[in-house]
């Protein structure tokens, strides 16, 4: 064979291993070496105390222990977690920042509190449903007793019953759809999560609050607090309370949903270490123990099921939008 006939021979074959190897990217040399042995933060949007806070950390522990790194919860308050996502999505995507969301934020970004919402980041996974919320007020109040009374009182006094909570938030948003399919007026008083709320109500400064069962219900079951309806479809405390659909024959429109975000463009190698530590422990069963202890369901969803989870919760808000506006 001729010398270069021979050359060209191999010169090809070269380009062509090349190409294959290209073809395959980066990893088919190696997979990424994340985690190291370094801190990752995970920055919760609401303070300490809150089911936001004590679903996030009981995990998150979790999945520390199953990528065998220590990962470090930080509380980042402020305007229904969109401080927190600010600071989230300006950090490197590396991997070492992570933030754990929840439908507050969808809502504070369709009122146009922040310039960016979800597409902002990569949605990792979601990891909870919760359906548990209930009308909570003071037990010993003299204005109502059942959710009749409540309702009946609401519409002879308009604008004079006070919700507290955070202004923009899930629980802003659940009381609007009730105010509106019941045709009542309430003022709204903005707190800061639970460390506020719960204070308010048992002192009397607010006259009613939306409660997730897993924060509340022990306020219910000591006496302190009282529940007129829940809307989920049961009554978690046992009670006759009556739900919302056995009030209005209708579902409440949504519930409250819990993810793992990252940073736009995060790797996807990293995103898929860290969903593969999460669903393992989300189905585990010292998870699941702690789903039934605070009446929330364990969800887990990551990929283009995340992303569809975000979308739909944002859609089925966005028919509300002009009410939270006004509110």
């Amino acid at each position: 064979m001729p010398k270069g006939e021979f050359l060209m021979k191999k010169f090809l074959a070269l380009f062509l291993a090349i190409a294959v190897v290209a073809s395959m990217g980066v990893s088919a040399f190696a997979e990424t070496a994340w985690p190291e042995e370094k801190t990752v933060q995970m920055i919760i949007p609401f303070g300490a105390g809150g089911d936001t806070d004590l679903h996030c950390r009981t995990l998150t522990d979790m999945v520390s222990k199953e990528l065998g790194v220590d990962i470090v919860c930080s509380n980042v308050t402020g305007t229904s977690g969109t401080v927190a996502a600010r600071q989230v999505m300006d950090s490197p995507n590396d991997g070492y920042t992570i933030m754990w969301q929840q439908t507050s934020f969808l809502i504070a970004s369709l009122l146009g509190v922040c310039d960016f919402d979800y597409t902002a980041f990569t949605t990792a996974c979601t990891v909870i449903e919760d359906l548990s919320s209930f009308v909570a007020v003071k037990a010993d109040n003299r204005k109502y007793s059942t959710f009749e009374e409540f309702v009946e009182y609401a519409k002879a006094h308009p604008g004079e019953i006070l919700w507290g909570g955070s202004i923009g938030g899930d629980a802003h948003m659940y009381t609007l759809m009730l105010a509106k399919a019941l045709g009542l007026e309430f003022t709204y008083v903005d707190l800061d999560g639970t460390a506020e709320i719960i204070p308010a109500l048992l002192n009397g400064s607010i006259d009613f609050t939306m409660g997730v069962y897993g924060t509340y219900g022990e306020y219910v079951k000591n006496g302190d607090f009282a529940a007129l309806c829940y809307l989920g479809d049961k009554a978690l405390d046992g009670s006759d309370t009556p739900t919302w659909k056995e009030f209005t024959g209708e579902d409440f429109p949504i519930g409250k949903m819990f993810c793992y975000m990252f940073p736009a463009d995060t790797d996807p190698e990293i995103v898929e270490k860290f969903n593969a530590a999460v669903k393992k422990c989300v189905e585990s069963d010292e998870f699941k123990e702690h789903c039934e202890k605070y009446f929330i369901n364990p969800v887990y969803r990551d990929g283009d099921d995340a992303a569809e989870d975000r979308k739909n919760y944002y859609a089925a808000m966005a028919e509300y939008r002009d009410d939270l506006l006004v509110k």
